[in-house]
């Protein structure tokens, strides 16, 4: 996911492929995305979801990013580093 610039509705059923080995890691950096919609904050809150044991920590978070998890009330299952 390294070089992702898009977590949208156009790139996250490629993502949806590759989710097993995705959703091992419990860091997500989005140093290198440039744009979020709905799907992606979807993927993130499912990604979320299959980590039970603690939150998603997302680092280099943008302000529209931050701006679209707050909105949607997700950053109770998130933890936002900048």
């Amino acid at each position: 996911m390294d070089n992702l610039t898009e977590l949208t509705f156009a790139t996250v059923p490629l993502l949806w492929k590759q989710r097993v080995s995705i959703f091992k890691d419990s860091v997500f950096d989005m140093q290198n995305i440039k744009k979020i919609d709905a799907a992606g904050a979807a993927f993130l809150v499912q990604w979320a979801k299959s980590r039970e044991d603690k939150k998603i920590k997302l680092l280099n978070v943008s302000k529209t990013a931050v701006n679209l998890i707050t909105t949607y009330r997700l950053n109770e299952i998130f933890e936002i580093e900048n």
